[in-house]
């Protein structure tokens, strides 16, 4: 009897250590795309790329997540052009910090998590500095 009580314990753990597994799987899952400011509808709210034809805009910024915390972030140079840059990002699952990060590993932008599905991510930007 007590085997069976064992047993059953042990499979409980392991569900529940599989789930909180899924759980921060799925956040990294929709972290994985490309997101662009949707200042329209607020200082702090991204949508994917696909989510609607964005309006004209000087400069709206875009950033894209990728396997192996690869990324890309739009960037203003001096001559009103734009561009892509490669980097890399980050995700501290405690904090719900999502960090972008130049070749150099300098931070480009640091992210609070508020939140995230599959259409939005509402974010407060931490500023470079509290990202350490």
């Amino acid at each position: 009897m007590k085997k069976l009580i064992y047993t059953f314990i042990l499979l409980i753990g392991l569900t529940t250590v599989s789930c909180e597994k899924e759980k921060d799987k799925s956040k990294l899952y929709l972290l994985k795309r490309t997101w662009v400011h949707s200042y329209e509808e607020g200082y702090d709210i991204y949508r994917p790329s696909d989510y609607k034809k964005f309006p004209p805009s000087w400069f709206r910024q875009t950033f894209g997540l990728r396997d192996g915390y690869k990324c890309s972030y739009l960037v203003s140079a001096p001559n009103d052009g734009h561009y892509m840059e490669e980097g890399t990002w980050r995700f501290d699952e405690k904090k719900n910090i999502l960090t972008i990060l130049n070749r150099g590993l300098e931070v480009v932008t640091c992210f609070e998590i508020l939140e995230l599905k599959e259409d939005i991510l509402k974010v407060k930007n931490r500023g470079v500095v509290e990202c350490y």
